[in-house]
């Protein structure tokens, strides 16, 4: 690997010096190379120092990076290697005990490295990509060289222009060597321009927002906020993953507590001006933006269709925290597309009654309601039909009377003015079931290779046939971005991608396209 590009002389060296420690141990433990790399890999212990006094956060950004780079060698070579290993190991003993204890303990070993390249791959997937650009780059240019060489055996070339072929070779691998490509974390405004909430608001109000926009950097279990405390603003996750909790949202039914980056975390409480719903801890190093509840407030007034725009955002988050059994499966582009084109948002007035048909759920965002012979409902809540199958949604019958905001009648009569967001069950399932069997997503947890492409890689159906829904409204603009990184136009040329921010590719037009 040393030879091939893949890794430098000091990370050799390092993992050399694993095998030998694990080899004197040989005899007595199981395989356990990994143990004396584990110093080597790991955020730095310093990070959260750096972020709790007051420097600019690309100079914490830096010395994060330079120490991840190692990190991420080593783990990249290790799980190399042990593949490599184990496959000859197989090839050597074939089926038997022997083989199955040790390619076990091979296995297990690299549980390890695969989490933290996770973990970089969330926080900060600029560094893998420059890190796979350097090998790549150092791959072809080195197979190049013994290409030109192979054409000077076979006389193709003299061997004057072979020399002048492999020197300029030779001089670009000087130069990778010397000055490799750094890694660029992209600005707050790049961040905002690509997501879908901020960037298609009207430039009247949305540079000021931009203008009081603050970057914050959060370690590994670090609370974003609290439930219970005041809603002071949202937070716009930009990398890194979130794990919510709460005591009255029962997470009995969750699957996985998670939510990603693109999500906007803490503005159904800011619209409501109700306390935090549940807390909300970074389960990796997360880099967020905070905005002010006084700017959203100000957004919110600012336009009617802003704050129709504001309610379907908030909606996103709250739907995966009530009914976490279908939301969970559905990415958070898809989430968007289903809350703009796969629902309604309804008003009613005290007094009002509201029946729903058998296939729709509805989930109260906002104001009171009383469902027949039973106790009222606060928002957050979810309403449902009498006749739903409630094994759908995942939930089970006996379980209901454990969740106050969840019931399930003929008819609910509005105490207070409510807002329902309302979603018809057939589609909302079929669209989770099909997230849940895509072979894309199923491969998204593998780790086979440090980079993996974004949730909207791979579009459904569904997200194939709002193309021709969206029109000029804000929440089409916000689809379109969500969807496609990009406000521009599809024509007939040739489309190509690029990377260039942490969560979406940015749709090109060709320049000259064969």
């Amino acid at each position: 690997m040393l030879e091939e590009g893949r890794i430098t002389q000091a990370t050799a060296n390092i993992l050399m010096r694993s095998v030998d420690e694990a080899m004197d141990l040989v005899s007595c433990r199981p395989l356990c190379d990994w143990n004396s790399l584990q110093s080597n890999v790991h955020f730095p212990n310093y990070y959260r120092f750096l972020s709790s006094i007051r420097l600019p956060h690309k100079l914490i950004t830096y010395f994060t990076v330079q120490r991840l780079e190692s990190g991420c060698y080593i783990c990249a070579a290790f799980l190399h290697a042990h593949r490599i290993a184990r496959r000859q190991l197989h090839d050597f003993l074939g089926d038997n005990e022997i083989a199955r204890i040790v390619i076990d303990e091979s296995n297990a070993v690299g549980e390890e490295a695969k989490k933290f390249l996770e973990e970089v791959r969330c926080t900060f997937p600029q560094l893998l990509c420059v890190l796979k650009t350097r090998q790549v780059t150092y791959s072809v240019l080195t197979h190049l060289s013994e290409y030109v060489q192979n054409l000077r055996k076979t006389g193709l070339l003299e061997e004057k222009e072979m020399i002048q072929l492999d020197d300029a070779l030779q001089t670009d691998l000087k130069k990778l060597k010397r000055n490799p490509p750094l890694v660029k974390m992209p600005s707050v405004g790049d961040l905002l321009d690509t997501h879908p909430l901020v960037s298609v608001l009207p430039t009247v109000v949305r540079a000021p927002l931009l203008h009081n926009t603050k970057e914050t950097l959060k370690g590994h279990d670090t609370a974003l906020y609290m439930e219970g405390s005041s809603a002071t603003g949202i937070w716009i996750v930009s990398t890194g993953l979130v794990k919510w909790t709460s005591q009255r949202l029962s997470s009995m039914y969750s699957l996985n507590p998670i939510l990603s980056h693109g999500s906007t975390l803490g503005l159904y409480e800011v619209l409501t001006g109700k306390p935090y719903i549940c807390d909300m801890i970074a389960d990796s190093f997360v880099r967020c933006l905070f905005i002010e509840a006084e700017k959203i407030d100000q957004l919110r007034r600012s336009d009617p269709s802003v704050e129709a725009l504001l309610w379907q955002e908030s909606a996103l988050v709250v739907a995966k925290l009530l009914i976490p059994r279908v939301f969970e499966r559905i990415t958070t582009h898809e989430t968007r597309l289903l809350i703009a084109k796969g629902s309604t948002m309804n008003l009613y007035t005290e007094g009002e009654d509201i029946a729903l048909e058998h296939n729709q759920i509805g989930i109260l965002l906002e104001g009171l309601v009383k469902a027949e012979n039973q106790s009222n409902i606060v928002s957050p809540g979810v309403v449902l039909p009498s006749n739903i199958d409630l094994e759908l949604l995942g939930l089970q019958p006996s379980g209901m009377n454990d969740l106050d905001y969840c019931y399930a009648a003929n008819s609910f009569h509005v105490q207070a003015r409510a807002r329902l967001i309302i979603f018809e069950a057939g589609r909302l399932l079929a669209e989770a079931n099909l997230q849940r069997s895509s072979p894309l997503l199923a491969l998204s947890g593998e780790h086979g290779g440090l980079l993996s492409w974004p949730e909207s890689s791979q579009e459904s159906t569904s997200l194939s046939a709002a193309r021709n829904q969206e029109g000029d409204s804000l929440s089409g603009k916000a689809l379109h971005l969500g969807l496609y990184g990009s406000m521009e136009e599809s024509t007939g040329e040739e489309v190509i991608v690029t990377i260039d921010s942490p969560s979406k590719p940015s749709l090109g037009k060709s320049p000259s396209a064969p």
